[in-house]
């Protein structure tokens, strides 16, 4: 019985390293899905709003588009770090 036990308990971190692996590659293959349908979404918008690519106008709606996004990201991660800091949970950088 014990040996059972052993066994177990030396595979079981081979076992949780594999699944960790496959779970990286799941949320890589996420990001990888999500910034490819946000460009197909900017996309859209700016040719309905500003005409075809490789215009001036088109062009300048992507920026402004990406700018956003940019603005967006910055103000919640500076949201998740104070939550984490009300918590204890990160040091000041």
């Amino acid at each position: 019985m014990t040996r059972q036990v052993l066994i177990v308990v030396a595979l079981l971190p081979l076992w949780l390293g594999l699944f960790a692996c496959a779970s990286r590659e799941d949320l890589q293959a996420e990001r990888v899905a999500k910034q490819a349908a946000t460009e197909a979404e900017d996309d859209a918008k700016c040719r309905s709003a500003k005409g075809e690519p490789g215009s001036a106008e088109y062009d300048a709606c992507r920026q402004d588009l990406a700018a956003q996004r940019a603005r967006q990201g910055d103000i919640e991660y500076q949201k998740a770090r104070d939550f984490d800091r009300v918590l204890g949970g990160l040091d000041d950088l």
